[in-house]
């Protein structure tokens, strides 16, 4: 029913306020020049805006009322309207009018939406928005036709100072340079990666865009905000700038929370890694004692067996992913709010196996009123499961247990937008406490309202968290929370999802990669100073060759490896062979040798006998072959690597393609080669890669040849136009003719998929790999009406398989 509207007055020293604590749609505007004391209008449990209507009646036909409400800047910095059908309110506008409610001090502002009963039948909550609105007005239109009229609202306009969003920003300098630019690669939840011995000065940049200094309104958080750094070893600090000396090496999670006075906190974690010493255990000669000024290998290698791993925080931290933050729980609307946090790290494809994969599932919250409350969790692929749900009416889950007007946490409850005391409530399958649908404990809550609130504790989610069974666990979870009625709202302050650690013990490991690496200089080393090279003692007894790697940490490393020289033979330089069988050649041995092979994927034999200085040598198969030969003088071996050519190959297939695709033919030879392409018999001009993209139809041929032989293949390329014509029209009659919905060209596609909608929307036929046999029947086997269908068809392309989507209408006729 209607209220009677009385203004009220208010006296101060010598002062006297006239403002209404009572707002009419029909009123002058409370814009800028004349906004609402926000000291007056802070009570969101009453009724103080009202349609034109006088007690008992409805508003009037064909209205068109605009208000402009603005907050006073001194007392608040956004006004919130509340629309609702419960605890006195009154929400009854016919489905003919309509309320518009726009974001700032004038309807060129956003429209932030249009309700009436029929479209919001519990009502709406809005409130003006820190991104687009820094006037934090908000300006409602009220217009009703000449058709039916209702008894309108009894609503809620209040204004204060919400939280005002921010962002935490942190940068870290190794050393404290900063001079040297941001070491956190990417910035602000990257890696800072240091070598042993460094420290890490990190620095926290917050930016507060609605700081009371910046818009003149709100309240302060430059000058009024918290800063804590914790550390993964343990060690935390308070304030802007934080130093960290890791102590050992491995990795270290650095987290960052800034909190305003709301309070509202928001996270960030980065990671320290430090350098691993590598393993220089295959840094060798390939002989430790040659004859002098004869040669070996030095090989300088890295094997990347030292990784560390990140340890985490402590057992309940969230692997690879953040607390997310504060979120507001409008009054009463009816819409979903919900809040994501985003889990990586898991091993990929590693998936929810049973509902003990969760550890938990823990939120910070308060609230007013339980009754109205519903929350769910969903999981990377979609799945939903039911946490609790507290409405009885048609929410977002059906059923309801009813929580009443109980409170959850210290709930401000005479309020809109001012957060109480967030307690935390965790959910998981086996907890001590059963879901609240079979009862929950209460205490007694007497700030900052007198209520009842259950109990902060671990308690089982009203489904189990077996439903999750195969979600991914890489990705964004979000929980979904519904306030379906009015007089009430809350917020969430942070929640987290933490899975079995047993699932990932280690969390993450890295292994710093080396970026370069090279011989120090020194005469007796040729070949350059590449990681393999030769080394050739020029002093009797030990030669020194020092091996130094930088890695992407930008952390030097060295070693010294040992040649001892004695005083010896000299065979051929690596070399290729054809026909498997090579001479060896230039061999010099004073008192002679034997010949051996080394390596190779098959056997040699030699044409004479192994001591011969020279022998001729065939092998089983083709491939690298490595010999060495033992001077009897000096005992050491000496290498040569020959290469035994394989002949080449070509293959090239037979293929469609469409229309202006390319089919890219590649022989490329693991060996040296040239190449020359042909079209129907014709040599290419320029084709001569290992590679060519034909386009047109026809007999394509490929000619390799390598040192050793040459070989041929060919390809037939047939061209298609790929068209597909979808008709408009087709009548289901049985009369042979025109009776099935034909797609001409469909035929060379594959994977197609069609789906029919009538004009409202609905599905009313779909088949995958259509072809061509849908004759106006729906999913139930009966004849759909005649009229005008909407189709989609989706169709893979052959040989590019690209997917295409083809739309359209079709009409169908005599459907009998």
């Amino acid at each position: 029913m209607k209220r009677l509207l009385l203004g009220t007055l208010f006296f101060g020293l010598g002062s006297l306020s006239t403002q209404a604590q009572n707002i009419l749609i029909t009123d002058a505007d409370y814009d800028q020049a004349n906004p609402i004391d926000c000291n007056v209008f802070n009570d969101g449990t009453i009724q103080n805006f009202f349609d034109s209507g006088n007690t008992g009646a409805d508003y009037g036909p064909n209205e068109n009322d605009t208000l402009v409400i603005c907050p006073d800047p001194g007392t608040g910095s956004k006004v919130s309207i509340a629309f609702a059908t419960n605890a006195g309110y009154t929400w009854n506008v016919d489905a003919t009018d309509t309320v518009y409610v726009y974001d700032g001090p004038s309807t060129a502002a956003p429209l932030l939406g249009a309700i009436n009963s029929a479209t919001h039948p519990t009502g709406a909550t809005f409130q003006a928005s820190f991104a687009n609105n820094p006037s934090g007005c908000l300006t409602v239109v009220f217009v009703s036709d000449g058709m039916t009229e209702a008894s309108g609202w009894d609503g809620n306009v209040t204004c204060g100072n919400p939280p005002q969003p921010f962002e935490a920003h942190m940068v870290a300098y190794i050393n404290g340079d900063i001079a040297g630019g941001n070491d956190m690669i990417p910035v602000d939840t990257g890696y800072v990666d240091v070598c042993p011995g460094d420290s890490v000065m990190f620095i926290a940049a917050p930016l507060f865009p609605y700081d009371t200094s910046i818009t003149g309104t709100g309240y302060d958080q430059i000058n009024n905000h918290d800063v804590e750094w914790s550390f993964s070893d343990g060690t935390t600090a308070i304030g802007d700038t934080a130093w960290f000396v890791p102590g050992a090496q491995q990795g270290y999670l650095v987290t960052l929370a800034v909190s305003d006075h709301f309070p509202q906190t928001e996270y960030l974690i980065a990671k320290v890694r430090v350098s691993t010493t590598p393993d220089f255990s295959t840094c060798m000669p390939l002989e430790d004692t040659v004859c002098l000024n004869a040669s070996t290998q030095l090989i300088g290698g890295i094997t990347a067996t030292d990784t560390a791993g990140v340890d985490p925080t402590q057992s309940s931290i969230i692997i690879g992913g953040t607390f997310a933050g504060l979120t507001y729980l409008p009054d009463g609307s009816g819409q979903n709010y919900s809040t994501d946090v985003n889990i990586s790290g898991f091993p990929a494809g590693l998936t929810i196996a049973n509902a003990s994969d969760i550890k938990n599932l823990c939120i910070t919250i308060e609230h007013s009123y339980l009754g109205d409350l519903e929350m769910t969790l969903t999981c990377p692929n979609g799945t939903t499961t039911n946490i609790f749900n507290s409405f009885t009416g048609n929410g977002l889950m059906p059923g309801g247990f009813g929580g009443g007007s109980t409170f959850l946490g210290q709930a401000y409850d005479a309020n809109i937008g001012n957060p109480g005391v967030g307690w935390e409530y965790c959910f998981y399958d086996g907890a001590p406490n059963p879901a609240w649908v079979n009862g929950y404990t209460t205490v007694p809550v007497t700030t900052p309202s007198n209520g009842q609130s259950v109990q902060a504790g671990d308690y089982e989610p009203e489904q189990t968290f077996a439903d999750l069974v195969g979600c991914p666990i890489n990705g964004l979870w979000t929980i979904t929370v519904r306030d379906n009625l009015g007089q009430d709202d809350g917020y969430i302050f942070e929640w987290g999802i933490c899975f079995d650690p047993a699932l990932n013990p280690n969390t993450e490991t890295y292994a710093p990669q080396i970026v370069s690496e090279a011989w120090l200089p020194n005469s007796d080393l040729s070949g350059g100073l590449d990681t393999a090279l030769v080394a050739t003692p020029s002093t009797l007894g030990d030669n020194f060759y020092t091996f130094t790697v930088t890695d992407n940490f930008g952390c030097t490393y060295d070693t010294t490896i040992n040649v001892y020289a004695i005083p010896g033979a000299s065979i051929m330089d690596d070399t290729i062979a054809c026909d498997m069988t090579h001479q060896m050649v230039n061999t010099v041995s004073a008192e002679g040798g034997i010949w051996t092979q080394l390596s190779g994927p098959g056997i040699s034999a030699y044409s004479s006998n192994a001591t011969d200085d020279n022998p001729m040598v065939t092998v089983s198969e083709n491939g690298l072959y490595l010999y060495g030969y033992i001077g009897n003088q000096c005992g050491d071996t000496s290498m040569v690597s020959i290469l035994y050519y394989n002949d080449p190959g070509a293959v090239i297939l037979d293929t469609l393609i469409c229309d202006g695709d390319t089919y890219v033919m590649d022989v490329e030879q693991s060996t040296p080669s040239t190449y020359q392409w042909f079209f129907d018999g014709s040599p290419l001009v320029g084709a001569t890669g290992p590679s060519y993209g034909a386009t047109a139809a026809g007999d394509y041929m490929v000619v390799v040849q390598n040192v050793c032989n040459a070989t041929q293949d060919n390809a037939i390329v047939t061209t298609d136009p790929c068209i597909i014509n979808i008709p408009n029209v087709f009548t289901p009659n049985s009369d042979g003719i025109n009776d099935f919905f034909v797609v001409d060209g469909l035929d060379i596609y594959k994977d197609t998929y069609l789906r029919i909608y009538n004009r409202w929307g609905q599905l009313v036929y779909e088949k995958q790999d259509y072809q061509n046999d849908w004759d106006g029947t729906n999913m139930n086997g009966s004849k759909v009406a005649d009229g005008t269908y909407f189709y989609i068809l989706d169709a893979t392309r052959p040989f590019t398989n690209e997917l295409q989507n083809y739309q359209g209408t079709v009409n169908i006729f005599e459907n009998n």
